[in-house]
């Protein structure tokens, strides 16, 4: 309905009746906006920053060897007692069976750092609009697994070999990640104490939920499906993780989903451009 303009003081029309004025957007809400469309150099750029944060806390935490060793037993004592250890009978049968032991190195060495950088490329090329929230759990999960590198160092079931484990990875050199000395490849991208929480686990349970959600080929979808479960059993396995690190995992990349979800709540209530009522419109001077 065309508002009615009468005389008014000085002879100035002004409308009456309901006027429907546009809010200016904030600050704020203009730079949330701006930020759920991913533009590939931002996204490099945090992914660098990200890691440049990740490989200086995982592999910067001081002389904890004891410390490591202590809580690694803590953790399989506590498996132990509730019959839980379900990495004693899985490291035992793949170091025992050679074929086995090779596919589960080269498994652990390689698709952990493929298959998650292809799952992000995919999302960003494919599923734009999902990407933000869904790499956003990604970069919360790994800083929340950053915290519990550094307060809680936890020496491997590998490196306990007085409790029966053996190295897979040191076992099947030339497959896998480590020489046969037992020493990590490079210092630069490992560190031998962050295994609580399993963020191979973690990782691998992402790619899996968000193919399995947002893929449409069948087959797809069941092999994402598949992959998280044979990155648990390739982990505990080879000697890596305990079965409590890989539920840590889990945990870590639920909490990472859930503070993404209450910061998307957050912004969706952030004041955005639209109509608001006349009497709480500011009048025009001059």
């Amino acid at each position: 309905m065309t508002a009615t303009l009468v005389p008014t003081g000085a002879g100035a029309p002004t409308p009456s009746g309901p006027v429907a004025v546009t809010a200016r957007p904030t600050a704020g809400s203009a730079l949330l906006r701006s930020f759920s469309r991913p533009v590939w150099w931002v996204e490099v750029l945090l992914l660098a920053v990200l890691y440049g944060v990740y490989s200086l806390v995982r592999n910067s935490v001081g002389d904890v060897v004891g410390r490591a060793y202590a809580n690694g037993r803590d953790i399989l004592a506590l498996e132990d007692g509730w019959a839980l250890a379900l990495e004693r009978g899985l490291n035992d049968w793949v170091h025992r069976t050679d074929v086995v032991a090779g596919a589960v190195a080269l498994h652990y060495a390689t698709l952990h750092f493929l298959v998650t950088p292809a799952v992000l490329t995919w999302l960003f090329l494919r599923r734009p609009s999902r990407y933000r929230a869904a790499s956003g759990v990604l970069m919360i999960t790994t800083a929340l697994a950053l915290i519990g590198f550094y307060w809680l160092p936890t020496a491997p079931p590998r490196l306990l070999g007085d409790e029966g484990f053996v190295d897979v990875m040191s076992q099947t050199s030339s497959w896998g990640w480590w020489p046969a000395s037992g020493t990590p490849g490079s210092d630069a991208i490992s560190n031998q104490f962050a295994a609580m929480p399993s963020l191979h686990c973690a990782w691998a349970a992402w790619c899996g939920v968000v193919l399995l959600l947002l893929v449409r080929r069948t087959w797809v979808r069941v092999v994402a499906l598949a992959y998280p479960f044979s990155t648990f059993f390739v982990v505990m396995g080879s000697g890596n993780h305990y079965l409590l690190d890989v539920v840590a995992g889990v945990v870590v990349l639920c909490l990472g989903a859930v503070v993404v979800h209450l910061a998307a709540t957050a912004a969706g209530r952030s004041p955005e451009a639209g109509p608001v009522p006349a009497d709480t419109a500011r009048p025009a001077h001059g």
